[in-house]
Formats: C-alpha cells, sequence, structure tokens
C-alpha cells in the first residue's frame, strides 16, 4: 500500500460521509466517492490526498440544468471493460439528456465478468435503453411525445457494427439476446 497509515482516521471518515451526503447534488463525483469509502477501516496518507482532490480539483466542475433547452432525448452509454485490477468486473455508467439538461444517470460496478469488451458495451446499453423506454412513458403521461427514436450513443466501434449486422456468428452467440434488446 502507498502511504503511511492515518494515526486518526477520524477526519478521514467525516470527509467521505461529508462527500457521500454531497453526492446527492454532485453524482459526477459519486464514483470517486465510492472508491475511498473502501478505506474507510484503515486510511493512508494517499487515501486523504485523494479526497483533498475531490474536494478541491472538482469545486469549478458540476451540473448544468438549463429551463429553455429542446425535448431531444439522447443517452450516452459507456463500460470499462475488466476496469477493477483486482477482481475484473466491469463498470457500467449510463448518461440520459433531455435537451442539454441531465435527467437520468448511473455508474455501476457489477456483479459479474464479461467475457469481452463487446459484451462488457452491450450490458452498458441495456440499462439506459430500458431507462429511456420509462422516460418516453413519462413524458408521454405529461403530453410530451417523440416522433423520432432516441439516439443512444456508445463508444465501441465492434458493438455499433454488431447492432447494424443481424447476422449472428458464433462469437456473438452469449450476447445476442442482449442485441435484440438493444436494437
Amino acid at each position: 500500500m502507498d502511504g503511511t497509515a492515518l494515526d486518526n482516521p477520524t477526519l478521514y471518515r467525516q470527509l467521505v460521509g461529508g462527500l457521500v451526503y454531497l453526492t446527492v447534488t454532485r453524482p459526477e463525483i459519486a464514483y470517486l466517492v465510492h472508491v475511498v469509502s473502501h478505506f474507510l477501516l484503515a486510511p493512508h496518507t494517499t487515501h486523504y490526498a485523494v479526497i483533498l482532490w475531490i474536494l478541491i480539483g472538482t469545486i469549478f466542475q458540476g451540473l448544468y440544468f438549463f429551463t429553455q433547452s429542446s425535448s431531444i432525448l439522447q443517452a450516452h452509454a459507456d463500460a470499462d471493460w475488466a476496469g477493477d485490477p483486482t477482481d475484473c468486473h466491469f463498470t457500467i455508467d449510463y448518461y440520459i439528456f433531455l435537451g442539454d439538461s441531465l435527467v437520468s444517470w448511473r455508474a455501476k460496478k457489477q456483479t459479474f465478468i464479461a467475457q469481452s469488451s463487446i459484451e462488457a458495451e452491450y450490458r452498458a446499453l441495456i440499462d439506459p435503453s430500458t431507462k429511456v423506454i420509462a422516460i418516453c412513458w413519462i413524458l408521454e403521461d405529461l403530453g410530451t411525445t417523440q416522433s423520432f427514436s432516441t439516439n443512444l450513443y456508445c463508444d465501441n466501434g465492434s458493438s455499433i457494427h454488431i447492432v447494424h449486422n443481424n447476422i449472428f456468428h458464433e462469437q456473438t452467440k452469449y450476447i445476442e439476446n442482449d442485441c435484440h434488446f438493444v436494437q
């Protein structure tokens, strides 16, 4: 472990607790707070430095909500295949915008291991797809409907190619259900 153990970890624990509370209004730091909360039992000086970076380094960052924007719904999804070096699990995150305003987001470490980056990306596309459907139903109940489909953005070229290719091969058989759902 890098750094030395803190003599009195109480301040570290109080700062992490405050940051957990702060994630209600600052969701962009939620994952960082999740990671530093793993070290509450025995924090080191490097962990404390990360806490200070979160507090000071992100002070001018934030989410902005606009009152006058379009009603176009769009979603962005991503996954980091085998992103956790300790257990090879991956984290998915997505963001859904209604016009310029962020209306839904999530970052979650998965409980299983993806066999490929394509599988991880497809798993990341399923959550926002279901959330977009729910948001469309809510908008419909409010009297606002979209006459076009919602754009779902993904940065994995192989995943995008498979969406446009309706022929599944043996190598992609294990994600066929996910592919049909996302399409």
